[in-house]
């Protein structure tokens, strides 16, 4: 097989999709591949572009939010063009399920020029762990970054197709009714709290505006746009001074997300991540 030349691409908010995007790009310079990690968390770092130009293929890592990729890639996948080149895509989640990320990214990445050749899912800890959660607190593991790995030898492994094979996932129930329900910015029925805030005084370094996805955080004010906060986390994470935080209602509700979906720690922490094929 030849060698080949990835972009993995990814928004990691709390770096659960970047540590997955790490170990593909491990596996495949340890078989002789190129492949460079661009992070598109930040706004910047989307609104100047991702030179894929230069690459045989891209691999796309995202999380999943309320059953989709976060608001902002929604935005901005579309934008992005593919060219006819191959690619695949992975989502990362913690709770109840992947939802309709995988068939959704794979949508629109396929209206943007991409072929698309796999899907998979890993597990690993849930965004609100970082505001008083308590999923998957060990997770990704060996056992997910195992999957992780085998993905990243599916995707090379198609290069030698003649012609190339596109992958079309089946359209779940209730999808259309959920883009419906996306495209309107209804907000999620699970997070009923405010956006994050600076609880004390800090350092003024300003990493939580700039490194913001969704430009809504002010680091003057302390204070982020409940309008523009997609409920990353990223600030509070990033916080050198852990001088922000969630609304204290983001951690009383976690009892009631677990009962609402007939969920436990137990039961979560069973789940498994795959290749979908």
């Amino acid at each position: 097989m030849k060698n080949v030349k990835i972009a993995i691409v990814f928004f990691s908010a709390t770096n659960v999709t970047k540590s997955c995007a790490e170990i593909i790009q491990a596996h495949l310079t340890a078989n002789g591949h190129g492949a460079d990690l661009f992070d598109v968390t930040p706004f910047a770092a989307r609104s100047t572009g991702v030179p894929l130009e230069k690459y045989d293929g891209v691999i796309f890592g995202f999380p999943v939010y309320g059953d989709f990729p976060p608001r902002v890639i929604n935005d901005w996948l579309p934008t992005v063009r593919g060219d006819g080149k191959p690619c695949a895509v992975f989502v990362t989640y913690g709770g109840r399920s992947s939802g309709f990320a995988n068939f959704h990214a794979s949508v629109m990445l396929r209206d943007a020029g991409f072929l698309v050749q796999c899907c998979a899912e890993f597990l690993g800890r849930h965004t609100f762990n970082v505001a008083g959660w308590n999923l998957l607190t060990d997770r990704p593991d060996e056992r997910d970054f195992k999957v992780a790995r085998e993905f990243a030898a599916l995707f090379v492994a198609s290069f030698v197709q003649t012609p190339r094979d596109v992958f079309t996932l089946p359209k779940p129930p209730g999808y259309d009714n959920a883009v419906d329900d996306l495209l309107k910015n209804f907000p999620s029925a699970e997070r009923k709290w405010g956006n994050p805030v600076r609880f004390k005084e800090c350092s003024m370094c300003a990493s939580c505006e700039q490194e913001c996805p969704a430009q809504a955080m002010n680091h003057l004010t302390g204070v982020s746009d409940p309008a523009k906060c997609i409920e990353c986390m990223h600030c509070v994470s990033i916080c050198p001074d852990k001088a922000l935080k969630a609304d204290d209602q983001l951690g009383i509700c976690y009892p009631d997300f677990l009962k609402d979906w007939g969920l436990t720690e137990e039961l979560i922490s069973k789940k498994q991540s795959k290749i979908i094929t």
